[in-house]
């Protein structure tokens, strides 16, 4: 779809960090250059105009321990990974399905690119059309600004567990952002499935499909006791932990198979008990105490197919991602807050454009 010409600023804000440290201490909204136009040239690149931004759980922790690299990287550090908007611009190599001005998407930057400051939390982004993927018309942006991050990596999760019809999976976070989207493509790939959340969070588990829920705050530290007790007769084929709970993983030999295995995703102990916690799981033998269960860790980047698969989804209305809250551009700082409870049913997302919702 085609939309009028339209003159670009020749700058836009941009929530730029001055130094590392805490967002609150070190990130400024900023007038910065807007990024060049790639029309009319061979470049594979898209230029689009940001409508939301969705926040991920560690960015404050890069925030704070990711230092400038000098030479190589942006002069201004801007951070996120994802987002949603319309294409204002694109050069004569990009996909020919994001080429058109008008056209609604989605996209993300990369992790390497985000190190190096060039992240999307600003009002235009230029990034390659490998990483920008069409969204259906009838798609909310804010929804579909945290589509990407979240549901790539649930879906390598099951291409990593081979998840079949019929069997069962046991969702450890399903109200979080990974979680909540792990518990529908689960379902519809056929399986049976049990979330563990909060209590409070059980009616948003149970109306993206799962089966069964368990509350974690109803059984401080005896949840693997109970998980052993409710479902030893009828174990798991497997365990996905959004989480990172090692509790869980070590007593998970009462509740999967024994040619099951656990998928964990989460960092939720720290990053030096995670590491050591890794290293136990993945090598330290049955006869020294490891765990007799098949343990397997990652990270997963986003890929561009996968994007157009999810936002296909989206547009069929057999996902939704959940969404906690919405801030304003201007409320950056309150909504890093929020999503340092730990406690966001779904995406805080960032509403950058003032004229869309």
């Amino acid at each position: 779809m085609s939309a009028p010409a339209q003159s670009l600023p020749p700058t836009m804000r941009a929530w730029a960090r001055s130094r590392r440290g805490p967002p609150r201490s070190t990130m400024k909204l900023a007038d910065l250059p807007t990024p060049s136009d790639p029309t009319g040239t061979t470049s594979p690149d898209v230029l689009i105009r940001v409508s939301h931004v969705a926040l991920q759980f560690n960015s404050e922790f890069f925030l704070s321990v990711l230092p400038s690299i000098p030479f190589v990287g942006s002069n201004t550090y801007i951070p996120e990974l994802e987002f949603s908007g319309e294409i204002v611009g694109a050069g004569n190599s990009a996909p020919l399905e994001v080429r058109d001005k008008g056209t609604r998407v989605v996209a993300f930057q990369t992790i390497p690119g985000m190190v190096l400051g060039y992240g999307v939390l600003a009002e235009y982004v230029r990034l390659p059309g490998a990483q920008v993927a069409p969204l259906p018309e009838s798609v909310d942006y804010a929804q579909a600004s945290g589509v990407i991050g979240a549901g790539c990596t649930a879906l390598k999760l099951l291409r990593k567990s081979g998840l079949q019809s019929g069997q069962r999976v046991l969702v450890n976070g399903a109200s979080g952002s990974v979680g909540s989207v792990l518990v529908q493509l689960a379902k519809l790939k056929g399986a049976y499935v049990v979330g563990v959340a909060s209590g409070p969070n059980e009616a948003m588990v149970r109306g993206l499909g799962a089966d069964e829920f368990v509350d974690y705050r109803a059984h401080p530290g005896s949840l693997p006791q109970f998980l052993k007790e409710t479902y030893g007769g009828t174990p798991f084929d497997f365990f996905m932990d959004c989480v990172g709970t090692q509790d869980l993983f070590e007593g998970s030999p009462g509740y999967v198979k024994t040619g099951g295995a656990v998928l964990n995703i989460g960092a939720v102990e720290g990053i030096v008990t995670t590491v050591l916690n890794l290293l136990s799981n993945l090598f330290l033998p049955i006869w020294l105490g490891g765990v007799p269960r098949r343990y397997i860790f990652f990270s997963s980047p986003p890929l561009r197919d996968d994007a157009m698969y999810l936002a296909q989804l989206l547009g069929e209305g057999k996902l939704k991602v959940p969404v906690d809250s919405v801030f304003d551009m201007k409320d950056l700082l309150a909504s890093y807050e929020r999503v340092g409870t730990k406690r966001a049913r779904g995406k805080v997302v960032i509403k950058v454009r003032s004229d869309q919702y």
